[in-house]
């Protein structure tokens, strides 16, 4: 019988302060350029309605941004330099048994350490959040989501639909379908004893499956010949045999790739036995996952805390301590070391109580403290958070999203870009 999985909660309304203090950013209404609202049927006809649709009625900004060729360069090269540093923090991790200062539950280390020794380099794809960028104003590195994540199909194709609207040539940053083919083939090329059937779990949620949908096409764009999907309480975990579906009445199919849009550190805090037995299905080399574990490491805000200590170091890293302490009478954030999309966040300008906070999914933690770093602007209030995609060390794409308001989260707008010359 499958493992029983259970869904993620749902997100609790954020409790933030609308107020943003005072910083000598510069704005970026020159950027701007207005949208008509996307037509409907552009998106329907791409399975891509959910985003305009019910509470995602306002997702999508009826404006673009204009960002230059130098600017998109220079987050692809941050990111890509970022992204060497953190795996060599997680080298150091593994070759010096930091586990827990990284934050890694004490039932996923196993897995990790098997993943770093056996999969280096099977990364899929990632997200890195940053603030600043536009300007002129510093780029500065908020997060790596490492392990799942969000905004693909309105990266990699909603944006290109929303800027085709504009005058001219505009073209955007989104080339995460072929970065994911590539690193798809070369894994492939990687295995060639194994079946190129691939299997895709989520948790039931729609912007899964439609992040998921992403995945897919770079996977048969790779040569994967059998790409299926499931909800994770349909999926059979067998310690002894692999991963199946049953396809019909006691007929199974097993599989020997997987990606899931289910964290590590979810399956590790809420789903232990899910742990163990995936721990095993790795480590005897029954079916190959994605984001392989080591992607849990590199999702750890906690890894944050360690680059400084190693000597690593890079002009985008804020400071990040697990010691509150060490920020006392500064500005800094509060962050649960797995939180999601703004979950738990809590921001200090250098007195007790927070200038901004989110309830959430991680009341208890545990947290680290980062610095805070300024964000661009526009005349509205809003913070424009850019994110930069890789997969494997190929930095492949830019989403920004705006949100008014401190803290970036569920409630924020994805605003198209468009590249200016």
């Amino acid at each position: 019988m499958p493992h029983q999985g259970v869904r993620l909660r749902s997100r609790a309304s954020p409790n933030q302060a609308m107020a943003v203090p005072a910083q000598p950013v510069p704005m970026v209404d020159s950027r701007l350029e207005s949208l008509k609202e996307l037509p409907h049927s552009a998106l329907a006809k791409r399975g891509l309605e959910w985003f305009a649709q019910g509470d995602n009625h306002d997702y999508l900004a009826q404006e673009a941004i204009g960002v230059s060729a130098r600017e998109v360069s220079a987050y692809s090269q941050a990111a890509a330099a970022l992204y060497n540093l953190l795996l060599r923090t997680a080298q150091a991790v593994h070759a010096q048994a930091l586990w827990k200062n990284a934050g890694v539950p004490e039932n996923a280390v196993e897995a990790v350490a098997w993943s770093m020794r056996r999969e280096w380099g099977n990364h899929l794809i990632g997200r890195f959040d940053f603030a600043g960028g536009l300007e002129g104003l510093p780029l500065r590195l908020i997060e790596f989501n490492a392990d799942t994540l969000s905004l693909m199909p309105e990266t990699e194709t909603i944006q290109s639909l929303c800027t085709g609207q504009l005058r001219g040539s505009r073209p955007t940053w989104a080339a995460l379908r072929e970065a994911m083919a590539r690193k798809w083939a070369q894994i492939l090329r990687q295995h060639p004893g194994r079946e190129p059937a691939l299997l895709l779990i989520g948790l039931g949620h729609e912007e899964d499956w439609l992040n998921l949908d992403v995945v897919e096409m770079a996977a048969r764009q790779a040569g994967f010949t059998e790409v299926h999907r499931a909800p994770l309480e349909e999926v059979i975990f067998s310690p002894d045999e692999g991963v199946f579906l049953e396809i019909e009445q006691d007929a199974y199919l097993r599989y020997d790739f997987v990606f899931k849009m289910v964290p590590w550190d979810f399956i590790a805090h809420e789903e232990p036995e899910l742990m163990d037995i995936l721990t095993q299905i790795i480590t005897r080399e029954l079916c190959v996952v994605f984001n392989p574990a080591y992607s849990l490491l590199l999702q750890s805000k906690a890894l944050l805390t360690l680059p400084a200590e190693l000597g690593l170091q890079h002009p985008a890293l804020l400071r990040c301590s697990w010691d509150k302490g060490a920020f006392t009478g500064q500005r800094f954030a509060a962050k649960p070391i797995f939180g999601r999309t703004g979950d738990n966040v809590s921001l200090f300008d250098g007195s007790p109580q927070p200038i901004a906070q989110n309830a959430g999914d991680f009341p208890s933690g545990p947290f680290v403290y980062q610095e805070l770093a300024p964000f661009n602007t526009d005349s509205d209030g809003a913070r424009y958070q850019p994110s930069v995609f890789m997969s494997g060390e190929e930095a492949c794409g830019l989403g920004i999203r705006r949100q008014e308001g401190l803290i970036v989260d569920d409630d924020a707008e994805f605003i198209s870009h468009f590249i200016t010359d």
